[in-house]
């Protein structure tokens, strides 16, 4: 991603992190959130109180309560061992009632088969009422409702958090922590059920010893949005829900801001729902993909495939700077000439717009959605898809601080701005101000608190920027103050007259609210369908949660717009901030940028990428008609060895200008590329590709099959002998599958040799009764309902033109 990556004013951490001094090189080939491991173990007699009176299979993890509603166990059934982090239980679900957290003092379980969860807190009166559904290697939770005494404030409902030893591997945004043997997974499942810890409670769930950015990504911390987060001592699994039936204060880096009310049911916490799972740390991806399905999330495709297995998630596609309707052809042949079937359009900062907010097309493609319409249907002729940039919730104002953030005014801005605009605290003018005054004076300074970005006010319909406060006696001084900001006109106004704070992204750009951020929901989702646009770039996410709606707003605005689109195949989206709330509609982050990130910084970027189960990306890296081919195939070896894509940031015109020299660079992108995504490396030479000492240059022998790999040194000449890159002959495992029982939950994942396999089916004789195969990952999950041997064929199925892989298999299935 090009714009937001850098953000100017750095969030300041709010508490310590927990995490070992080893060096950035060292610390980028540690697993995600490697920390000392503290082994699972076997379950033990608990303590009188601690002792569990209800136990919740989800997966093949079974869940202990005691009779307070407390997890005093997270057990692998499979093994016995106890994941729950020693001396630390939470109670499953609670409530923040005016400002504290009650924790329930009872639960009991009811209703058909056992499926509602009533949890009570004796002496506040108060009863959660959750709904729980077991499921096909998971467990469903959903409050169907919540009985409370009228006169008190029922804020918030927390979800756990879930406290467990494990610290291997922590998929932070994904909810999923796991090591060797076992992993231990929590899902949002609605917008509004956010996969994270409220801002708010810093003091409680254990967040004072939550690791505030343990994945060191070059976008800065990102736990705030986060299911999962790391801990010295393991890790922490949970989720929350706000009431919005009322107005209610959010805090953005400590500053409150007001949201809401929401209407109806929207506002309220019933219908907080969450997935919990334990799994082979192999069947996992399966896992997910069934409770993405089944839950109705979002669930992108490319060519049929889910998007989160599907190594085409990771293609590379080529960023254009000057990508006009008239140029697209010569656009396409660049691009195809890389092995590249996607361009992408990055004229400005801010994409193809005439403004970001109301994202009306500009003259670059044609002008309206009918012009977009026709430069996708020339791309389209010319053998490619068309992919444009955004800036997501960002509104411009045409007079942000930084001259690279300039965005030209959106009309929420122009006069009479929009009162939807996003405002922090308030305050009256003490004084008149005229219009040409230069400084302000209110009769409160709580509005000018720290954590929201830059120091905006709106007075009336006017924008006033000011340089310092301070206290003078009863007023609050504000020097150096700039009027008609925003393109707002300089008037006079009266002593008592409102002063509202304005809440800015970190660029210096209106925000919206929860409405707008609606709207512009609505308009990006008929930009893509009026037009045919397949990709799309969530640049500047994080200015949605910064609105005050937090992960969800967020998910309000990814979620609301993927499930609209008509292009479920083929649209491919990135992102500047990964949320466990959009990780489902998002394809990939593709961080790190052109002549700012180094090499290391992507190595620990993909290693979050790998541990969240998103696909490898080495962001967007410079490609000029000049550079030298010892240059790109450097840059391009370090992608094979991470199995990561890129967004190849140039021009036309420097791909023009580039001649004969240009041509060499694309026939390596596409050699190499090719070979990457036919799983044609070996294990070895993936190892040496990700030493930033080596070089590499690949030479095709037979296209599409075989190529020859030389390594270089700095002059680029040859390092021993050429070495055979052979892309494989797809098959299946051998086996066999491993036995079943009836009754059991049963996992198990068969696997080609090729990431180019796009689908898995059983193309002659039927799995045992109970089991499915998952097309999208090759996992077999189910619980078998009779005995017996089941013979049957699996196909694979292969992109690129590639043979299917056919395999003979039997489970057996014992009583």
């Amino acid at each position: 991603m090009q714009f937001s990556k850098s953000t100017p004013s750095q969030h300041t951490p709010r508490r310590a992190v927990l995490r070992g001094g080893a060096g950035a090189l060292a610390a980028a080939m540690l697993p995600i959130g490697a920390l000392t491991v503290v082994a699972a173990q076997p379950a033990q007699a608990l303590p009188a109180g601690m002792a569990p009176s209800i136990e919740i299979g989800a997966g093949y993890l079974k869940l202990k309560l005691n009779a307070a509603g407390t997890i005093v166990g997270l057990v692998d059934v499979r093994t016995g061992a106890d994941y729950i982090a020693p001396d630390r239980a939470a109670s499953l679900v609670s409530l923040v009632v005016d400002g504290a957290q009650q924790r329930p003092t009872v639960v009991k379980r009811s209703g058909r088969s056992g499926r509602i969860l009533s949890f009570r807190n004796t002496a506040a009166n108060w009863t959660i009422q959750v709904e729980v559904v077991c499921k096909a290697g998971y467990t469903t939770f959903e409050v169907v409702a919540i009985d409370a005494p009228k006169d008190v404030d029922v804020q918030t409902l927390l979800w756990g958090p879930l406290a467990t030893s494990i610290s291997e591997t922590v998929g932070t945004a994904v909810g999923v922590v796991r090591d060797d043997d076992f992993a231990i997974g929590l899902r949002p499942l609605t917008d509004r059920t956010e996969g994270a810890w409220p801002q708010e409670y810093q003091d409680m769930g254990w967040e004072s010893e939550v690791d505030h950015d343990p994945d060191h990504v070059s976008v800065g911390s990102l736990e705030e949005w986060s299911a999962a987060g790391v801990t010295s001592w393991g890790s922490v699994l949970r989720a929350f829900t706000f009431d919005y039936t009322k107005e209610r204060h959010r805090k953005v880096h400590g500053y409150p801001i007001p949201v809401g009310p929401l209407p109806g049911r929207d506002g309220k916490i019933a219908g907080s729902k969450m997935a919990l799972f334990g799994a082979s740390p192999e069947a996992t991806p399966t896992i997910l993909s069934y409770i993405a399905a089944g839950e109705k999330l979002p669930y992108p495709l490319l060519n049929g495939q889910w998007q989160k297995a599907s190594q085409a998630s990771s293609q590379s596609w080529l960023v254009l700077g000057d990508l006009k309707t008239d140029n697209i052809p010569a656009a396409a042949r660049f691009a195809k000439a890389a092995g590249m079937d996607r361009i992408y359009s990055l004229t400005t900062n801010w994409g193809p717009w005439e403004s970001s907010g109301h994202y009306e097309f500009d003259s670059s493609l044609g002008g309206s959605d009918a012009g977009a319409a026709a430069a996708v249907d020339i791309a389209k002729a010319n053998g490619v898809q068309l992919g444009v940039h955004t800036l997501s919730d960002f509104i411009g104002t045409g007079d942000e601080p930084y001259d690279w953030a300039l965005s030209p005014q959106d009309p929420y801005v122009k006069a009479p701005a929009d009162n939807r605009l996003v405002t922090g605290g308030t305050a009256s003018l003490t004084r008149p101000l005229t219009a040409g005054d230069t400084t302000v004076y209110l009769d409160s300074g709580a509005l000018l608190a720290a954590g929201v970005h830059h120091s905006y006010l709106r007075i009336g319909d006017e924008f006033v920027s000011y340089g310092a406060a301070e206290q003078v006696r009863n007023e609050w001084k504000l020097t150096g103050v700039q009027r008609a900001r925003w393109g707002s006109v300089a008037v006079s106004h009266a002593a008592g007259d409102r002063a509202a704070r304005i809440v800015a992204n970190s660029y210096g750009g209106a925000i919206g609210n929860h409405a707008v951020l609606g709207e512009i929901s609505d308009r990006l989702t008929t930009a893509w369908n009026n037009t045919g646009i397949t990709g799309m770039s969530w640049d500047g996410l994080e200015s949605a949660s910064e609105s005050g709606w937090g992960a969800y707003g967020m998910a309000h605005l990814v979620n609301g717009t993927f499930r609209r689109i008509d292009a479920k195949d083929r649209f491919i989206s990135e992102t500047s901030r990964m949320t466990s709330n959009t990780w489902d509609a998002l394809t990939r982050a593709s961080w790190g940028e052109v002549g700012s990130t180094s090499m290391e910084q992507v190595f620990k970027n993909n290693k979050y990428l790998q541990a969240n189960f998103l696909p490898g990306m080495l962001g967007w890296i410079s490609l000029k008609g000049s550079d030298s081919l010892l240059t790109m195939e450097w840059k391009l070896a370090r992608g094979a060895g991470l199995n990561a894509g890129a967004g190849f940031q140039s021009s036309v015109s420097s791909l023009v200008s580039g001649g004969e020299n240009t041509m060499r660079l694309l026939d390596a992108i596409q050699q190499w590329e090719t070979a990457r995504n036919l799983g044609a490396f070996t294990a070895e030479q993936r190892a040496r590709f990700r030493d930033l000492s080596t070089n590499w240059h690949l030479t095709v022998v037979e296209p599409g099959k075989r190529w020859s790999l030389q390594e270089l040194d700095a002059d680029g000449k040859p390092v021993g002998n050429p070495q055979a890159v052979v892309a494989p002959t797809p098959k299946l495992d051998a086996g066999p599958l491993p036995a079943a029982a009836k009754g059991h939950l049963y996992e198990t994942t068969v696997k080609t040799n090729t990431p180019a396999t796009t689908r898995y089916a059983v193309t002659s004789g039927v799995l045992p009764h109970g089991l499915v195969l998952n097309a999208d990952t090759g996992g077999i999950v189910g619980t078998p309902t009779k005995t017996g041997t089941a013979r049957f064929t699996i196909t694979a199925y292969q992109s690129s033109g590639q043979p299917r892989a056919q395999r003979d298999y039997q489970i057996d299935v014992a009583d």
